[in-house]
């Protein structure tokens, strides 16, 4: 069955907006596992440590596999991974059983059916032109999960409690994303990727010795790192001496901020060139960032400066999924791009590790806030480094 592209961008937001509370809401689920077994932050950060690592090894597999044999049973693949996830979260009663379901599992999946093989998939569907603005689209539907789901869980949570809301994400998994990327999950010619020759792991070893590939790997590190407010978020807010709910608004703050910000950096990439861009959003969550380890009082001032700091985050994601697509084309594309969410993960499971172990030894994030303001504005730098060096041929094999 065809479809119209626009249907297929449409149908693969739905199902990223469903995936992505895999990790965006984890915040909501943080303090109710530290009080059903009384750990400290820094452990009951651990399952989403394994997330993260699990993401990025998914990445990679699933990459590659949807290099071969098209995004189709990749996305379908990892929904259904996701959901066991979910539910064998909620079942649940110790820590390595939470680092099995919610780590690996969920986060394996994410590799699958999240923003990586969907940028992906509708990379191939447009042209260049427009290719960024189209992405952004797609790339809204993360931020915007917690917007949707964020208040939905929040209910489940205090009404009954977190094995509960657990369970109604593998349900809107299975009843809701299955469906919808059954649909939506399309590549433009399904035969393509069986009638053409694979291409190895090795190939992508021209690219990866690019300097400009090497800087925006760098960058993607510190991408990473930062992820740790979306984790924290809560955490965050209330070191300010704010309470849940101010805590819970933010997250809905983060996610109508991450949307708009999405789609105007993917809309100026395609104008006023990606890296240029990619540069501008790094320099925002950092000067953010550094606005958010100060003292505040009132809950406006938190949410602006949590729009100024998280707010560009899926912007970076998208322009650097585009400019990897364009980098090495669609034949290794899915793997260039997991490899670099293996380095994007690292960072993400370390950044809220680090920030739970700095918040337990001195009560308060604002420290280390202040470190990772530095590390942004140092991968502006890079990606500025980057944009003086593409005058550097890459590759022959992108040229294919």
């Amino acid at each position: 069955m065809r479809i119209p592209r626009s249907l297929i961008v449409v149908f693969s937001a739905a199902v990223v907006v469903i995936t992505s509370i895999s990790m965006n809401a984890f915040s909501l689920f943080l303090t109710p596992i530290e009080d059903t077994f009384g750990w400290s932050r820094s452990v009951a950060t651990i399952p989403y440590v394994f997330a993260m690592l699990g993401w990025g090894i998914g990445g990679v597999l699933f990459g590659k596999m949807a290099d071969d044999l098209g995004t189709r049973p990749v996305i379908l693949g990892g929904v259904l991974l996701m959901a066991g996830g979910f539910i064998g979260m909620g079942l649940s009663q110790n820590l390595w059983q939470l680092c099995l379901t919610f780590g690996i599992m969920t986060g394996m999946a994410k590799g699958a059916c999240g923003l990586v093989i969907i940028s992906l998939l509708v990379s191939k569907h447009y042209e260049a032109e427009k290719r960024g603005f189209v992405v952004s689209i797609v790339q809204t539907a993360s931020p915007l999960s917690p917007f949707f789901l964020a208040p939905l869980l929040y209910f489940l949570i205090g009404s009954y409690d977190w094995r509960v809301a657990a369970f109604a994400c593998g349900a809107l998994l299975l009843g809701v994303a299955l469906p919808f990327g059954w649909v939506g999950a399309r590549d433009p010619d399904p035969s393509s990727a069986r009638r053409r020759e694979r291409a190895s792991w090795a190939s992508c070893l021209p690219y990866l010795r690019d300097r400009s590939m090497i800087l925006q790997f760098l960058a993607r590190f510190s991408c990473g790192m930062a992820l740790f407010q979306s984790v924290h978020l809560v955490g965050i807010a209330l070191s300010k001496d704010f309470d849940h709910a101010t805590g819970a608004i933010a997250v809905s703050v983060f996610g109508i901020a991450a949307a708009v910000s999405a789609v105007t950096f993917g809309w100026l990439s395609d104008r006023y060139g990606r890296a240029q861009m990619l540069a501008l959003t790094y320099v925002c969550r950092g000067v953010g960032t550094l606005l958010m380890s100060l003292d505040m009082s009132d809950p406006l001032t938190f949410y602006l400066v949590v729009a100024l700091a998280m707010g560009p985050t899926f912007g970076t994601i998208a322009i650097q999924n585009v400019m990897f697509f364009e980098m090495v084309g669609p034949r290794l594309a899915g793997l260039i791009m997991g490899l670099s969410f293996i380095i994007h993960q690292v960072g993400s499971a370390s950044g809220p590790f680090l920030a739970g172990v700095y918040f337990d030894y001195t009560g308060s994030y604002d420290g280390f806030m202040q470190i990772m303001s530095l590390i942004l504005l140092s991968s502006a730098l890079l990606i500025y480094i980057a944009i003086r060096s593409d005058d550097a041929p890459l590759p022959e094999p992108a040229r294919s």
